[in-house]
């Protein structure tokens, strides 16, 4: 095996061993190929990530920013490989910290907006006339506040969420192709609660006579339907301020006014609408400047918890990360009947009952 075989494959064991999503560890291995790779034309190369030199790393960051890289982009890069070289054995924390890359500071008031009635309606038309598939996906991402990925492989669980909602529940149950595999609690917005039914009792007809797949790609894996998905938002319009995401801002504007018009203070508003939306009780200040923009006046001197409230913060999980997420996956088979996993296109019914 090669100098550079090995340093990938080391990379990769300690990305692993790092945790998180297959996603998140895919993304790291790529980023860390590509330190990899300039130490290689640098004549730095080594057999693990925990022996580059930090000049290297420095240098990278240089040569990144040459490149054009997004500030974003540039933060997740450098702190993908500060988890791996940490895990691998070598903490650059402090020696390779965002500042002494002297990497800009990102902008964390978002590149979308939300949609007006009548652009809505409007991108319904487009979307209906496009693909039937792609309007319903389109409306429940809408009313439910969904990223691309979990309106795609939502379809095994919408009678559980129409189920849900025929009880008079506030909230509908999320999980399936959730960012990182983290459940959640979706708030329904009470105002249009009669939509949001009307929309899932409309997809899920739809995905009963479809093998429950709103959109289905040539392969009839997850990628290919993705890879269609992306076309087909193209052809709808949805691109630059108005992309797939600007459906969030939409959902998050509407359920932030009408908590608040409800009476409900502006701290808990922003707690629980970056709940909902699967950022976590903590995100507070990133939710009002990325989604809460237009409104943000609402919000002046209510940004955090004063410190004699600090007991109304969530405590910690006791459960380890890993441990807790299989258990979540097992609570979300056993309500919507359908196991949660990478393999969920086409997936079986699943039998939660206890074997005799």
């Amino acid at each position: 095996m090669g100098m550079m075989s090995q340093a990938i494959h080391s990379a990769a064991v300690s990305s692993k061993k790092a945790g998180g999503s297959y996603g998140t560890q895919q993304n790291r291995r790529f980023d860390t190929t590509g330190l990899l790779r300039f130490a290689r034309q640098v004549g730095e190369l080594h057999a693990s990530i925990d022996q580059l030199p930090t000049w290297v790393i420095h240098a990278y960051a240089q040569y990144c920013m040459a490149q054009g890289k997004a500030a974003g982009t540039l933060a997740n890069i450098f702190s993908a490989i500060r988890v791996t070289s940490g895990t691998a054995g070598c903490d650059i924390d402090e020696a390779c910290g965002n500042r002494k890359l002297r990497l800009t500071r990102r902008v964390r008031k978002g590149t979308k907006r939300a949609q007006t009635v009548s652009e809505i309606q409007e991108l319904l038309a487009r979307a209906r006339r496009t693909d039937i598939g792609l309007m319903h996906l389109i409306s429940l991402a809408l009313h439910l506040g969904l990223r691309r990925k979990e309106a795609l492989m939502c379809p095994r669980d919408l009678q559980m969420w129409l189920d849900a909602l025929m009880r008079g529940e506030s909230s509908i149950p999320l999980m399936r192709g959730a960012k990182n595999a983290r459940p959640r609690d979706a708030r329904i917005v009470q105002s249009n609660r009669k939509d949001t039914i009307e929309a899932i009792r409309s997809a899920l007809a739809y995905c009963q006579e479809h093998d429950f797949e709103l959109i289905s790609g040539s392969g009839k894996t997850l990628k290919s339907a993705m890879n269609r998905l992306k076309a087909l938002l193209r052809r709808a319009g949805m691109v630059g301020q108005v992309s797939f995401h600007s459906l969030r801002y939409t959902y998050a504007l509407t359920a932030a006014s009408e908590m608040l018009d409800s009476g409900i203070a502006p701290y808990e508003v922003l707690v629980q609408l970056s709940e909902s939306m699967g950022h976590g009780p903590t995100r507070t200040q990133m939710i009002l400047e990325h989604y809460c923009q237009p409104i943000k006046i609402r919000f002046e001197g209510h940004i955090s918890l004063p410190q004699d409230e600090a007991h109304r913060r969530r405590p910690a999980n006791k459960l380890p990360r890993a441990a807790a997420r299989k258990e979540a996956k097992l609570r979300h088979s056993a309500l919507s009947g359908y196991p949660v996993g990478r393999s969920n296109l086409g997936c079986e019914p699943h039998d939660s009952r206890p074997k005799s």
